[in-house]
């Protein structure tokens, strides 16, 4: 039964990866990360939040001038947290826009 169960892991991972839904996972995977990680007062003054999976970017565009010099100063810690809730560190960088 385990050999089943690994087999059925390996045919689910290529068909999402054959499909491109790999990529979607990850993109919804690192934005919840990001919400989850600064909480609900900081995601009500964040207006948009973009994963580029081939850069490896987070995008987030703040409506506070003050939150995101506050958020710049941060950015190594909120890296590390926001990598930490995911099942691999795929986030590399943080622009602010």
């Amino acid at each position: 039964m385990a050999k089943e169960i690994y087999d059925l892991k390996v045919y689910l991972a290529a068909a999402l990866k054959a499909y491109h839904l790999d990529d979607t996972i990850a993109k919804s995977q690192v934005e919840e990360a990001y919400r989850q990680t600064v909480g609900e007062l900081i995601v009500k003054l964040t207006r948009s939040v973009h994963y580029n999976i081939e850069r490896s970017t987070l995008y987030i565009t703040l409506a506070s001038p003050a939150l995101k010099h506050e958020l710049t100063l941060k950015t190594t810690d909120l890296l590390n947290a926001i990598n930490a809730k995911l099942p691999k560190s795929i986030v590399k960088k943080i622009v602010y826009l």
